[in-house]
């Protein structure tokens, strides 16, 4: 009931409400075993979750498919500075998302997303994917 709430409000309000929903989902999930995963970003000890991490690599796996070429383009722009906003103090994040592909922790963590992603509509995936697409920079 709650994934399915979430999943709405997630699609209604775009690519930030999805990657907030999956952090709530991750502090959720996680807070049974108390072992909450993050990533340190900078000096001041901002962090990303590996869920949000891997909510944005989801998206770059299953929104080009889903677009066509003027929208892959914007798509890919939006992309990056995305993954720039969230990961501020990485030069390369793509490198950090491949990085983490190699871990087995965040692997399990991606799979998780990829199913709960696979728990929206093809429509409201396309949605999303083009929310993004369309965000103004």
């Amino acid at each position: 009931m709650t994934t399915r709430i979430v999943s709405r409000t997630a699609s209604r309000i775009g690519i930030i409400g999805l990657i907030a929903s999956a952090s709530l989902l991750a502090q959720t999930s996680n807070a049974a075993s108390n072992n909450v995963s993050t990533i340190p970003l900078d000096m001041s000890g901002v962090s990303i979750t590996k869920h949000e991490i891997a909510v944005m690599q989801v998206l770059s796996e299953i929104c080009p498919p889903m677009l066509n070429k003027r929208q892959r383009q914007r798509f890919y722009k939006s992309y990056n500075i995305q993954l720039h906003e969230l990961m501020p103090s990485l030069e390369d994040p793509k490198a950090a998302i491949q990085y983490l592909s190699t871990q087995q922790d965040y692997r399990q963590i991606l799979q998780s997303i990829r199913s709960w992603t696979l728990g929206f509509s093809k429509q409201e995936n396309k949605a999303l994917c083009e929310d993004l697409a369309n965000a103004q920079y």
